[in-house]
């Protein structure tokens, strides 16, 4: 039995990638992450509108799509992308307009993930809230998962705004992530 506990815990860790929202074009500026989100899988910050979605440590055997909503959540799908066999990948506005609430990734083969057809027509099968913040320095990251939402959204809008760290209030100290 333990056995078997060990090993469904290591295919669930083989099978996951990070889905990234980020403040800037091309995946730049700060972010927040959902960290090893399997497919069918939506990472949402509920109504804050991001430029770019990335996905991040995709396998490069892996064919997947990267998959991007808008309108609030995961409820509208706005974009596909296939990754080709690259580890990284981005969709990104080019107009430069934050609209991007939602992301997730699917199996680009069928066989391989039966539930693709419901993520990009009425959503995917979960929704998961972002576990860490990282400032555009791409070094400074705050654990998210827990903190109260008012105090992630004023975290977010100094974030967004391009606040160094130094600069940001001490009550966010505790959820500082040492890297």
């Amino acid at each position: 039995m333990k056995f078997f506990t060990i090993a469904s815990g290591l295919v669930a860790a083989v099978s996951a990638i990070d889905i990234r929202l980020r403040s800037g074009g091309g995946c730049t500026g700060t972010y927040v992450a959902c960290v090893g989100i399997n497919p069918n899988t939506c990472c949402s910050n509920g109504g804050t509108a991001f430029i770019a979605v990335g996905a991040v440590a995709i396998p490069s055997n892996w064919r997947i799509e990267l998959r991007t909503y808008q309108n609030g959540g995961c409820n509208t799908l706005r974009g596909i992308q296939g990754s080709g066999g690259v580890t990284n990948m981005c969709i990104s506005e080019n107009d430069g307009i934050a609209r991007l609430t939602g992301g997730g990734w699917n199996f680009s083969s069928k066989k391989r993930n039966a539930g693709a057809a419901a993520c990009s027509t009425t959503g995917c099968t979960s929704t998961v809230k972002p576990d860490i913040l990282v400032l555009e320095d791409e070094t400074t990251t705050f654990a998210i998962a827990e903190m109260e939402e008012s105090l992630l959204n004023v975290l977010m809008d100094y974030a967004i705004n391009g606040t160094q760290a130094a600069d940001l209030p001490q009550v966010y100290e505790p959820y500082k992530i040492e890297t």
